[in-house]
C-alpha cells in the first residue's frame, strides 16, 4: 500500500515502531510529510497531535540514552582514578569530568617544572591547534603563571582584553588561534606548595560562578593527589632498587602503598555517588581503625565513629588547636590529628582522628584524601540545598508577591514540589529583617544560615530580606535574630516579626504583619531591635484596635491645628510640644533641650493653649492623647496611613 494510503491507525503504528527502533531524524521528517500532506479533517489533526506527543517522547528518549552515557562515563573516570597505577590515565580522566560537569570548550591541566621554573601545559582537552598544547610560560605570566604565583583562583571573562593578565606574545597567539575567550582556574596544592593549575575555558565569554570554582578546586585536589601518588611510587621503586637487601622494610612500606591505595579506590566511588557525611566518617574509622569526627567550623561535631577495635571508647570532639590557614593535616597531639575540609578557598571544618598509638604517615595521606573527599560532598549536598531553596524561594516569591496568588494553582505548585516546598504542617515564623551597616547579600548569606538551622528558608523579597523560620516562637526570633545576624554582617539589624503561619495564607498574611512591624520600628528609631506587633508597647496596643477615621481624628483635634498655624505664622508650637513632654513636661528642660529662654516656652505653651482652646493636653489624660498623636505624625512621614492601619 502507498505511504499516502495509509489509515489513521496503521500512520500511528509507524510512529510507534519508529520510537521503539530509535528511528534516525530522516523516517520522521517523511512521516511528518505524509501527515501534513493529507487533506484537513479530524484525522490530520489526530495524527499531528500524535507526532508533536512523538517528538516529545523522542526527546526523552533521546535525553535518557544521553545520560546513561554521561553515568557510564562517570564510571569510567572513577575507575581510572581509583586504579593510579597510569598516572596520565587518572589526569586525563580528571580533565575529562572537569571538562562534562562544568560544560566548557576545553580543559588543561598545568604544571610547574622545577628544573627550568616555568609552567608547562601536561594534559588539554578540547583543543582545535596544536600551539596550545606546547605552552610553557614564567611563573607570574598568564592565567596558568598567575595562579601558580598567587596560589589563588583566577577567572576572566575576556583573556585578552583583561587588565590583570601579563600576556606573553607568543601564549597570546596561540590563545588567540585556539579562539579562547574566556578562562578559570585553580591551583592545585601538595603540602604547601603549588605545582600547577587546572583551568577550563570557553570560546565565548562566560562568567564563572563561585560554586563551579570551588567544584574546580575539588578536583584539581584530586589531581594534586594523583601527582602525588605517582611520586609515592616512584619513591618506593627507587627505594626498592637502592635497598634490594631491606625487603623487609620495602614489603611494610609497599603494604603502607597499597593501604593508600585501597583507601583511595574506597574514597572517590563514594564521592560520586553522594555518600552521607556519616558513611564517609564510618568508613575512614574502620580504614584506620581509629575514632573520627566530621567537624563544622563553628566546631560543631555534625559526624562522629568511635574507633571499631573499642567501640565503648568516646569518638573524638572538636580540636581547639589547629591553625586557621592550615592547608594540610595537623598534629594535635601523640595519637590525634586534625585535616582541614576544604575546597578552594572556601573551608568547611575538620576531619579529626584519634587513634589508640602514633599514626603513620601513610594514614595522616589517608587522613587528607578522606578531608578532601568530605569537602567535595558538602559541595555537592550544598548543590542540591541550593537547587532545593530555588525551588522553595520561588514559591515564596509567589506566594508574597503584591497580587494575591491563585490559590488553587498555587496549593498544585506546592505538591509538585514535593520534599523541597513549604511543610505548612508546622508553624512558621516570619521575620522581614534589614541592616544599616551591611549589604543585602551579606545579610542574605547570614540569613540563609540561620534559617537553615531549623529547616527554613531566607529569601531577598522588594528591598528586604524575609526569614521563615518554621517550628520557632515569634517572640524568640524576635529576641535572637538581631542579635545572631548583627554579629554574622557587623551590622545593626532589624527584625519585624509575626506569625505563627500554618497555612499559605496565613503565612502572606504574617509576611504583611511583620513588614509593617519592622517599618514601625524603624519609624520609632529602634534600629538594631526586633519585635512583634504585640511587642510595640502602648503604641501597639493602639495600632491594634484603631480605625483610620479615628486616626484622622486624634491628628485634626492635636497635631493638624499646631501644623496649620505653625505654617501661616512661621512659628515652632509643634517642635516645642514635642520637646516639652520629651522633657518630661518640664518647661525649664524643655527650654534648655531647645536652646530657648523659659519665658519664650512658656509664652508658647500659652498659644498652644489658644491654638487647641483647651489647656487638658497639660494633665495626664489629655497629654497622653496629644503624645500619641505626636508619635503617630512621626511615624506617618515613613509609612502611609493605609499601611499603618490596615483594613
Amino acid at each position: 500500500m502507498p505511504d499516502e494510503d495509509l489509515t489513521v491507525e496503521e500512520t500511528l503504528a509507524r510512529l510507534l515502531r519508529l520510537l521503539a527502533t530509535e528511528a534516525p531524524d530522516e523516517a520522521f521528517h517523511r512521516l511528518a510529510e505524509l501527515v501534513e500532506a493529507r487533506a484537513p479533517g479530524p484525522g490530520r489533526e489526530t495524527l499531528l497531535h500524535a507526532l508533536r506527543r512523538g517528538a516529545i517522547v523522542r526527546t526523552r528518549l533521546q535525553r535518557r540514552k544521553r545520560r546513561e552515557k554521561e553515568t557510564q562515563a562517570l564510571l569510567e573516570t572513577a575507575r581510572g582514578l581509583a586504579a593510579l597505577r597510569d598516572p596520565d590515565e587518572a589526569l586525563d580522566a580528571i580533565v575529562a569530568r572537569s571538562r562534562q560537569l562544568l560544560g566548557t570548550d576545553a580543559t588543561y591541566l598545568a604544571l610547574v617544572d622545577p628544573v627550568r621554573e616555568d609552567v608547562y601545559m601536561r594534559v588539554t582537552l578540547g583543543t582545535v591547534t596544536r600551539a596550545i598544547e606546547s605552552v610553557r610560560q614564567p611563573v607570574g605570566s598568564g592565567v596558568g603563571g598567575l595562579i601558580v604565583a598567587t596560589g589563588e583562583p583566577f577567572a576572566t571573562r575576556d583573556y585578552l582584553t583583561d587588565p590583570r593578565i601579563t600576556r606573553d606574545p607568543a601564549v597570546a597567539d596561540a590563545v588567540v588561534q585556539d579562539g579562547i575567550v574566556s578562562m578559570a582556574g585553580v591551583p592545585m596544592r601538595l603540602g604547601g606548595s603549588v605545582i600547577g593549575a587546572l583551568f577550563v575555558a570557553n570560546r565565548h565569554e562566560r562568567t564563572f560562578e563561585r560554586e563551579e570554582i570551588s567544584l574546580l578546586s575539588a578536583l584539581a585536589d584530586h589531581a594534586s593527589i594523583v601527582i602525588e601518588n605517582t611520586r609515592l611510587f616512584g619513591d618506593a621503586e627507587a627505594t626498592a632498587r637502592r635497598l634490594r637487601e631491606a625487603n623487609a622494610e620495602l614489603a611494610r612500606h609497599g603494604e603502607a602503598l597499597e593501604r593508600a591505595s585501597a583507601a583511595h579506590e574506597r574514597l572517590i566511588p563514594m564521592a560520586l555517588r553522594g555518600a552521607d557525611l556519616a558513611d564517609l566518617v564510618e568508613t575512614v574509622a574502620e580504614m584506620l581503625d581509629a575514632g573520627v569526627a566530621a567537624v563544622d567550623p563553628d566546631g560543631t561535631v555534625v559526624a562522629a565513629a568511635a574507633r571499631p577495635a573499642d567501640p565503648a571508647a568516646e569518638p573524638p570532639g572538636a580540636p581547639d588547636d589547629v591553625p586557621p590557614d592550615a592547608t594540610g593535616a595537623v598534629r594535635l597531639g601523640p595519637t590525634a590529628w586534625a585535616a582541614p575540609i576544604r575546597a578552594g578557598g572556601e573551608r568547611f571544618g575538620h576531619l579529626v582522628l584519634d587513634a589508640a598509638g602514633p599514626v603513620p604517615g601513610t594514614d595522616v595521606r589517608i587522613l587528607e584524601r578522606a578531608a578532601q573527599t568530605a569537602a567535595l560532598l558538602r559541595l555537592m549536598e550544598r548543590q542540591v540545598s541550593v537547587t532545593e531553596q530555588r525551588l522553595r524561594g520561588e514559591l515564596v516569591e509567589e506566594l508574597l508577591a503584591e497580587r494575591e496568588p491563585d490559590w488553587a494553582a498555587f496549593e498544585r505548585r506546592a505538591r509538585r514540589a514535593g520534599s523541597c516546598g513549604l511543610d505548612l504542617r508546622r508553624p512558621h515564623a516570619v521575620a522581614v529583617v534589614t541592616a544599616d551597616d551591611a549589604g543585602r547579600r551579606s545579610l542574605l548569606r547570614a540569613a540563609t544560615g540561620q534559617a537553615g538551622r531549623t529547616g527554613g528558608l531566607a529569601l531577598e523579597h522588594g528591598a528586604h530580606v524575609v526569614v521563615l523560620l518554621p517550628g520557632v516562637d515569634p517572640a524568640v526570633a524576635a529576641r535572637q535574630l538581631p542579635e545572631q545576624l548583627s554579629r554574622a554582617t557587623a551590622g545593626r539589624v532589624t527584625a519585624g516579626v509575626a506569625g505563627p503561619a500554618t497555612t499559605a495564607r496565613e503565612l502572606r498574611a504574617a509576611h504583611r504583619e511583620a513588614d509593617r512591624c519592622h517599618r514601625l520600628l524603624l519609624a520609632l528609631g529602634r534600629e538594631g531591635e526586633g519585635a512583634t506587633t504585640d511587642e510595640l508597647g502602648a503604641l501597639g496596643l493602639i495600632l491594634d484596635g484603631t480605625s483610620r477615621a479615628q486616626v484622622r481624628a486624634l491628628l485634626a483635634q492635636t497635631v493638624t491645628p499646631l501644623q496649620r498655624y505653625d505654617s501661616e505664622h512661621g512659628t515652632d508650637l509643634l517642635r516645642t510640644l514635642d520637646g516639652y513632654f520629651a522633657a518630661g513636661q518640664n518647661p525649664r528642660a524643655a527650654a534648655k533641650s531647645l536652646q530657648l529662654h523659659p519665658n519664650t516656652v512658656y509664652q508658647r505653651m500659652d498659644r498652644i493653649d489658644r491654638v487647641l482652646g483647651h489647656r487638658r493636653w497639660r494633665e495626664p489624660e489629655g497629654s497622653l492623647s496629644v503624645q500619641v498623636a505626636l508619635q503617630l505624625y512621626r511615624i506617618l512621614d515613613h509609612i502611609p496611613l493605609d499601611d499603618l492601619v490596615p483594613g
